[in-house]
């Protein structure tokens, strides 16, 4: 693989810890169970969205998703409540590696975008919090494209704006369907194997396997 120009963070997991605001919501539906249900429904509802040009928010379908659980389980959550629930996606903490090494990163002189299932919003307001905004050249949010990952569409959206070919660019993403979008449109890919991440897909592993950012900075180069 040659060295990329560009480098495509996915945000929720690849960068940004999830596992505070994952007993939130497991205390929310009653269960770590109901919490693995919500996060297949979730990916559900988007890919649903995609075959039927029934685009919504990520935060509108994780609602959807949420009070569907809820209500298959008999666990009473209000509307409201699920608002709030999916609202604490805005504040997560990065993964300890992450600041550092999208330093690294940008010092070697790569260009660094995020590419997210999230809105327009919600993803400069998580990467704020998460005091990482300033290492991105720009934020890309799947609503500009009006299909969530892995449609070929949103990386197609990432490339354009960037003014990048497909092979000047790495897909970096601790989830292997985000991997997999990305080929179809012809750009590598780096899977970060955080803990618990697993490659399922009926499909060759991509060259990079990085553990963290970190690593992923001195496997590059940087």
């Amino acid at each position: 693989m040659s060295r990329p120009h560009l480098l495509i963070f996915d945000v929720n997991e690849t960068l940004l810890d999830l596992t505070e605001l994952r007993s939130v919501l497991a205390a929310a539906l009653g269960g770590g169970e109901r919490l693995a249900e919500w996060f297949f429904r979730l990916l559900h509802g988007s890919l649903v969205a995609n075959a039927t040009d029934s685009f919504r928010s990520f935060e509108t379908i994780g609602v959807e998703a949420l009070r569907a659980v809820s209500e298959r389980q008999g666990v009473e959550l209000s509307e409201g409540r699920a608002e709030e629930l999916v609202a604490g996606f805005r504040s997560l903490p990065p993964h300890p590696d992450v600041s550092a090494g999208l330093e690294r990163l940008a010092n070697a002189g790569f260009r660094l975008i995020a590419l997210s299932n999230g809105s327009a919003i919600g993803i400069p307001a998580q990467l704020t919090n998460a005091g990482i905004i300033d290492r991105f050249e720009m934020v890309v949010s799947v609503e500009e494209a009006g299909r969530f990952k892995p449609d070929p569409a949103p990386y197609r959206v990432a490339l354009e704006r960037a003014a990048v070919d497909p092979g000047q660019a790495l897909m970096v993403a601790a989830h292997d369907w985000d991997i997999i979008g990305a080929r179809a449109v012809g750009i590598p890919g780096a899977f970060v194997t955080r803990p618990g991440v697993v490659w399922t897909v009926p499909h060759d592993l991509p060259e990079l396997t990085p553990p963290d950012i970190g690593e992923l900075a001195a496997v590059l180069g940087a």
